[in-house]
């Protein structure tokens, strides 16, 4: 089948941005839950949304009894395609640092702008949109095509491990959470705890999620005037309120850390600098601050799917014990455990830092010679002109890692543009209309048995 562009983007895109605008209005991010609630009723209401929308164009669908999972069937073949989507979101953070606010999308200067727009609401709605196009137009994929629904992606992934305990797995799939032209791998992702017990008189608190570079921490204790100064001659902004000072940073993706600058890192630099003796200011100033490779500690484990990154996105200090964690990317072909966990661990003895693993999350590899990196690649080239870029690895870790012979397939064209879980979320509207054609592309090509 040839895909008509001019069809497609005239007669499918603006109620596909639309769509959208709805479900990036449903605040879906990880909240305290109702006593005897598995999920929080807005991760329902996003859902039932996008179930109900695919039920009213004939699909087949399903909503898990807990409403941790959905998905949408078309088509009864012997094999399964999936396109693994999510629905949850980052926190929104500091509502004053939105120029609009987040659950309200709206588009100014060609960008959409809201919570979940480019992660990961918009690509959803993008590749929807492109398959309802293909059937309307008589397309027969030789596969049934199952759009999966994750709610937890975020966070636990506790939605794509019930997935994987109680469903059928894919025999092929992408997953629209990544980076075009086609992601062939996905580091190691490994989160961890630092803690201990220290007696002091200063208290921090700050973060939300191990997985996003925090922007905002709150210090209550002596020597609030030296830190001040110390602050200024690092051009890193605070304030006063309640009682205490605030230090602000810029947050970015986990996989992105460099990107970002966080607020704990520069207030504990700052703390030892002028003289605080707490054993987790004395080693973030000394080996993770501004230094994202810890190379000190690991040495250089860059190998050709990129090097280690360290992100910090929690901290919880105060007067009796501590809490600050790493959200670590490692290359595909390292150790994670020996190399880094271990190696971590090991190191940490010298301050009475204890390290707790709180989650792995696997690598994905695939072979650039391969047929689906192949073809993914073709489609690519042909919508954008864009014969220069070459298959990707990145930091980031996608739903490609919940099941086998999934692989991460867009939305992301410029790294260097990248708002995931940062303020001011935008997706670019011409940037949806090419994710739109290249998924509809794709799905011909890929759904076809040879």
């Amino acid at each position: 089948m040839k895909v008509n562009k001019d069809i497609l983007l005239n007669q499918y895109f603006d109620e596909a941005v639309e769509e959208t605008k709805k479900i990036v209005s449903i605040p879906s991010y990880r909240r305290e839950l109702a006593v005897g609630s598995p999920v929080h009723k807005d991760t329902r209401k996003v859902l039932s949304h996008c179930i109900e929308l695919c039920k009213s164009w004939g699909f087949e669908t399903f909503i898990s009894d807990d409403y941790k999972y959905g998905y949408a069937d078309y088509g009864k073949k012997d094999k399964l395609f999936g396109i693994i989507c999510h629905l949850d979101v980052v926190p929104p953070g500091n509502i004053s640092e939105w120029h609009n606010p987040p659950f309200q999308p709206k588009v100014i200067d060609g960008k959409l702008f809201g919570r979940g727009t480019f992660d990961d609401k918009g690509p959803t709605m993008m590749n929807l949109f492109a398959f309802k196009y293909l059937i309307d137009n008589g397309f027969e994929p030789d596969y049934t095509i199952r759009f999966i629904f994750g709610t937890s992606e975020e966070t636990t992934w506790e939605c794509m491990e019930a997935y994987v305990k109680n469903e059928r797995l894919c025999d092929l799939g992408y997953v629209p959470d990544g980076h075009f032209p086609v992601v062939y791998a996905e580091k190691w992702i490994s989160d961890v705890d630092l803690t201990g017990n220290f007696n002091c008189d200063f208290e921090i608190k700050g973060g939300e999620v191990y997985n996003a570079v925090n922007d905002l921490v709150s210090y209550k204790g002596p020597k609030t005037e030296e830190i001040k100064v110390e602050l200024k001659k690092l051009n890193i902004d605070f304030f006063e309120k309640d009682g205490l000072l605030w230090v602000k940073g810029i947050s970015s993706h986990g996989s992105l850390p460099f990107k970002g600058v966080a607020a704990s890192s520069s207030l504990l630099y700052v703390l030892n600098k002028i003289g605080f003796t707490h054993p987790l200011v004395q080693f973030v100033a000394k080996y993770s601050h501004d230094n994202f490779e810890m190379k000190e500690i690991f040495g250089d484990l860059t190998d050709e799917t990129g090097g280690l990154t360290a992100c910090n996105g929690i901290i919880d200090l105060n007067k009796e014990k501590f809490l600050y964690t790493f959200n670590f990317r490692i290359p595909c072909t390292r150790d994670y455990d020996k190399e880094v966990n271990q190696k971590l661990k090991d190191f940490l003895k010298q301050y009475n830092i204890e390290l707790t693993v709180k989650k792995i999350e696997d690598r994905v590899y695939f072979s650039k010679d391969g047929d689906i990196v192949k073809n993914i690649m073709s489609v690519y080239q042909e919508v954008t002109g864009d014969f220069d870029s070459q298959p990707i690895a990145i930091g980031g870790g996608t739903f490609a890692k919940s099941m086998p012979n999934m692989i991460a397939f867009g939305a992301e064209f410029d790294l260097e543009e990248s708002t995931m879980h940062a303020y001011n979320e935008y997706v670019k509207i011409e940037d949806l209309k090419k994710m739109m054609e290249i998924y509809a592309k794709s799905l011909v090509k890929l759904t076809k048995i040879k």
